[in-house]
């Protein structure tokens, strides 16, 4: 932890030097105070010498007031160090989020993540402040403090040994007690970010099942358990203060009592009238200096003790954000892809791939083989957890082959750059995502180089969303809310295609894209598609069969591995399984007009026995 801390803090050496040096010279100043009091008092007070009261007072004020500036700048430049820091927590933990594969999202949970980047990083901010602006002034007046106490009067000094002994048991005791339940804060506040989430984006769900009275008793439930963790914390921290101040209490009253009989036994010989005043007036004014430094002193130890209670809090939010940063890619960039050139053929290879996911025993893909030439349109169809999408996912690098190779333009998508590997690729995913903003900068998203308006329109119009963008009031600068949520399920996923259009890339995957349109939409998408892109590589994950017959080739995926390849006509004849995919979508008619239907195996449900034309003769068994 403190090499984490060490290697964020070295970027700020010299401001924090800066600072320490500010609050040295601050805790200098202040540990000067007392003495004027006592000057005050014992040249002036005691001995009616107003001149010298005025003296010692300004020189006091003066001496405090340069104090109180570099106390300013102290705790200026702490908060300056602490906050930079955390903005570099929040900054490298983010972009490395940026780059998790599906694998590394499955270790930690989308609210533990959120949580890690905003809650923890303001545990560490807050309690670092704390700790750079009294981790330095804190020990400084404290050891000042009782070195001032010895030098004033060694008789006196057992006091402030006991005061600081009170503190250093209270501070031990709330450790015990209050430090392992820290750790439970920051888990149960994981359990409700992730609560919440769940509920606000699963509310039109939780609203149809009326079920809100469910999701209200799992939140209280972690609500509770959060109430509950912080107020025994509370109790605990709550009675640091007043029994520090019962500790600097009875610390004075041990001091005036003691400086009394102190004062009384040593002015027992002195019968001059002046000389006793002026004894008795010194020793006043070292007991009000004593005051002062007991104070101190109990100040001091009060923050350390702070610092010694909230560490273990930052150290456990510290530990938290480690964790991500820690986090071993599992997609990494090969240390000779800078030496690889990108492909500038757009074709696309499976050979011999076989995919599982982590910690699974049973592969999701089995030895796929297939081949897209540049330009070609290819689209997998099967069953649900057949395995379509993943072949998908594979292409872009969201997850690595765990046998076989995958090659673009015949190079291995390990050998090239993953930002370069992206470049090639428009992706439209199987959740049409859409980020706040407005039409235009959700449509011009994957161009790097920047599209015009016109480019953006044309975009649109293929992917068959300028009909109703058009009717907004402002066009393509109209706002689209976080998540698309002010625009239906079509018009979300007609948006999504128009922003993988828009990218101009050599090669597209849409990941089952199509399915939230009507088959009007549908077919017309598809034709202005194949008019408009040719010459790019297209890779389509469908469910309905009416959105790929234009596809060159078809793959039909069974339990992970490949059923059969060719074109709709031809699996009509020879691909059982494509055929009951498309006996339970597609009309007789349908099926008919691709010439295959005297091919097919008839539907047991609704096959009828010929009629012979004749009657069976009587008393025929």
């Amino acid at each position: 932890m403190l090499k984490l801390i060490f290697h964020y803090a070295k970027r700020y050496w010299w401001q924090i030097i800066l600072m320490g040096i500010f609050t040295a010279i601050s805790a200098s100043i202040n540990l000067e105070l007392p003495q004027y009091t006592s000057k005050i008092i014992n040249e002036g007070v005691a001995l009616k010498n107003m001149s010298a009261i005025y003296e010692h007072g300004f020189t006091m004020l003066g001496i405090a007031l340069l104090g109180g500036i570099f106390m300013v700048l102290s705790m200026a430049l702490a908060s300056r160090i602490a906050a930079s820091m955390a903005r570099d927590l929040r900054r490298d933990t983010f972009e490395l989020i940026e780059q998790f594969s599906m694998n590394e999202f499955s270790k930690f949970s989308v609210a533990s993540l959120i949580t890690r980047t905003t809650n923890d990083a303001q545990q560490f901010q807050q309690t670092f402040n704390m700790t750079l602006r009294m981790g330095i002034y804190a020990p400084f007046v404290g050891i000042g403090a009782v070195i001032n106490v010895f030098r004033i009067s060694a008789d006196m000094s057992w006091i402030v040994l006991a005061c600081i002994m009170a503190i250093l048991t209270i501070v031990a005791i709330v450790t015990i007690f209050a430090v392992p339940k820290f750790k439970i804060i920051q888990k149960n506040v994981d359990r409700l970010n992730m609560q919440t989430r769940q509920t606000i984006t699963g509310l039109r769900v939780i609203r149809a099942f009326d079920n809100e009275s469910v999701e209200e008793g799992k939140f209280a439930e972690v609500n509770r358990d959060i109430s509950k963790v912080n107020l025994f914390i509370d109790r605990i921290m709550s009675l640091i203060s007043p029994v520090m101040t019962m500790v600097s209490g009875f610390s004075m009253i041990a001091i005036v009592w003691l400086g009394a009989y102190l004062a009384d036994k040593g002015s027992a010989g002195i019968t001059n009238p002046t000389e006793l005043m002026a004894y008795v007036g010194s020793q006043i004014g070292n007991i009000f200096a004593l005051i002062q430094y007991v104070g101190q002193t109990t100040f001091a130890f009060m923050m350390l003790s702070m610092i010694f209670v909230f560490m273990p809090r930052m150290i456990v939010s510290l530990g938290r954000i480690k964790e991500v940063l820690d986090t071993d890619l599992s997609i990494n960039d090969n240390d000779d892809a800078d030496l690889v050139a990108v492909p500038t053929e757009n074709s696309i290879e499976f050979k011999n791939v076989s995919f599982k996911y982590q910690d699974s025993e049973d592969s999701i893909l089995s030895d796929i083989n297939f081949k897209i030439n540049s330009g070609e349109t290819i689209a997998v169809i099967g069953g649900t957890g057949s395995g379509k999408s993943t072949i998908a996912k594979l292409i872009p690098r969201f997850y690595d082959v765990s046998e076989g190779q995958i090659l673009i333009g015949g190079v291995d998508i390990r050998n090239i750059k993953q930002a370069d590997l992206h470049n090639l690729i428009g992706y439209a995913s199987q959740k049409s995502m859409l980020l706040s903003g407005t039409i235009r900068s959700n449509i011009a998203y994957g161009s790097n180089s920047g599209i015009s308006d016109e480019q953006v329109v044309a975009a649109l119009k293929i992917a068959q969303a300028w009909d109703f963008v058009n009717k907004l009031p402002k066009g393509i600068s109209d706002h689209v809310a976080q998540g698309g949520r002010n625009f239906s399920g079509g018009q979300k996923q007609r948006l999504s295609i128009a922003r993988a259009i828009a990218k101009n890339a050599p090669i597209m995957i849409f990941d089952d894209s199509f399915s939230a349109l009507d088959f009007k939409t549908d077919a017309k998408l598809r034709a202005q598609l194949a008019k408009k892109t040719i010459g790019t590589t297209k890779f389509i994950v469908a469910q309905r069969v009416s959105s790929i017959t234009h596809a060159d080739n078809i793959i039909v995926l069974d339990g992970g591995r490949i059923a059969g390849i060719g074109k709709h006509e031809q699996l009509l004849k020879t691909n059982k399984i494509y055929q009951e995919i498309a006996k339970s979508q597609l009309s007789e008619d349908e099926i008919a007009s691709s010439g295959a239907k005297a091919k097919m195996t008839p539907r047991t449900a609704t096959s009828k026995p010929k009629k012979t034309g004749t009657k069976p003769k009587k008393g025929a068994k």
